[in-house]
């Protein structure tokens, strides 16, 4: 993972490496929550080192359901909604 994030900013100047996740929510589906969970940790460690814009997708109805979202929620900084709402984590 880790090359393949500095080998696309290499010759390129300012430019945003925008990467999609939705292996969270397939683990969270799965009954996985403890995997999914430090999968979310895990991004937020490379995150400090590397940079990158995380675009998580979620299925939220299984999030609803489960009194572990708040565990997800507070891995993001913002959550937008399938209407584009905008709301501002941590």
């Amino acid at each position: 993972m880790i090359p393949v994030i500095e080998q696309a900013y290499r010759g390129r100047k300012d430019c945003v490496i925008r990467a999609y996740g939705e292996m969270v929510d397939v683990l969270w589906q799965a009954g996985q929550t403890a995997a999914a969970i430090r999968l979310e940790v895990l991004w937020n460690q490379l995150a400090q080192t590397h940079s990158f814009a995380l675009l998580c997708g979620y299925s939220m109805g299984p999030f609803y359901k489960d009194v572990g979202q708040d565990e997800i929620l507070r891995q993001h900084t913002h959550l937008v909604s399938d209407s584009g709402e905008h709301a501002t984590l941590n």
